[in-house]
């Protein structure tokens, strides 16, 4: 018996796997593609860990998982993984949008079923060869990876294409309670929430940096010094906090987004949770060093940048960058400040 797809509108698959700020910044598309298409069933395909993130996005009709990491490390979670894939492709899209521009994410694009498949050109692409997936390749035009995004879903309908700029990462009621009581019950009633990992330490501050600028706010504006924990950033992160007399926090993405909702202002460098405080309508301080704001900096009016190079690289390195080192605390400070007035103006 052939498996027919289901009769009715069409059905569109965004496939953007992870993570949290690669997410935060894609959430745009699927508002997008709904607006245009308001009769489309509109379905997400994205890493379990990062389900939060948009499982509760009002365009979505439906949303997947999966788990590619239980691959390398269960090499028995081959059943799981076929019951995931099983599960994607029941969902017979007519057209989906690799977002990612990996091999893994155009192999899941392509085993999607798809007969329509979206993604960057060659360009543009993260890793090269995932382009064989797609039967149509879209250069983007635009400088922000937000609006390259758009300008991919956007092609499969340019006679009538709107750009919808919300960023929807709604937050449980029960967990944002969790966290109110967890700041009650450290005195963290105003608070600047600091995020200095990165994926790699070109892409750092120092932590006597984030130290002095602790110390600056407390005594100018009066806040306490919130340090993110990020994954496998223990050690790390626990040694930071206490060169800093920061309150260490560390949760899920849904507690993640509770605190940032909290926090009077966030500073940190390229990483996820300054998207995503950024997405939140948070005050966000960005030191950027070696990669570019201009495509990567957070998508918000509240958004301040702190950079001192015009050099672009994206290569990773294991010590930090010139380009961090030359920022200093109190011209961060002072960005704090700006953005802190104009706040309560």
């Amino acid at each position: 018996m052939v498996n027919m797809p289901p009769p009715g509108p069409l059905r569109i698959l965004i496939v953007k796997l992870s993570s949290l700020g690669d997410i935060v910044h894609a959430l745009p598309a699927a508002a997008t593609l709904r607006a245009n298409l308001p009769q489309a069933r509109l379905a997400w395909v994205v890493e379990r860990k990062w389900l939060p993130l948009v499982a509760g996005h009002p365009a979505l009709d439906e949303v997947f998982t999966v788990d590619t990491g239980a691959l390398r490390r269960r090499p028995r979670s081959w059943d799981a993984w076929r019951d995931d894939l099983a599960r994607l492709r029941a969902f017979h899209p007519d057209c989906a949008f690799d977002l990612q521009g990996t091999l893994k994410s155009a192999w899941i694009t392509h085993r999607s079923g798809a007969p329509e498949r979206w993604g960057f050109a060659r360009a543009a692409l993260r890793e090269r060869w995932a382009g064989l997936a797609y039967n149509h390749r879209v250069q983007p035009h635009s400088a922000h990876i937000v609006d390259q995004m758009l300008d991919v879903v956007t092609a499969l309908t340019p006679n009538a294409a709107q750009r919808v700029l919300e960023f929807p990462v709604p937050v449980p009621p029960a967990v944002q309670q969790e966290v109110d009581s967890w700041l009650a019950d450290n005195a963290l009633r105003d608070f600047a929430f600091f995020s200095p990992g990165g994926g790699w330490a070109s892409k750092r501050w120092p932590s006597e940096r984030y130290g002095r600028l602790a110390e600056i706010l407390e005594q100018s504006y009066g806040l306490a010094a919130v340090l993110n924990r990020g994954p496998g950033d223990k050690d790390d992160a626990y040694r930071r906090a206490n060169a800093i007399r920061a309150r260490l926090f560390s949760g899920d993405v849904e507690h993640l987004a509770a605190v940032l909702k909290r926090a009077r202002l966030t500073v940190g460098g390229d990483t996820g949770p300054l998207q995503l405080a950024a997405a939140l309508g948070v005050p966000t301080v960005a030191l950027f060093g070696p990669t570019d704001p201009a495509r990567n900096g957070p998508y918000s009016p509240l958004c301040r940048v702190i950079r001192k190079t015009t050099f672009t690289t994206y290569q990773r390195s294991s010590t930090y960058s010139p380009a961090m080192m030359a920022i200093q605390p109190e011209e961060v400070a002072a960005v704090c400040g700006e953005l802190l007035d104009a706040a309560v103006a």
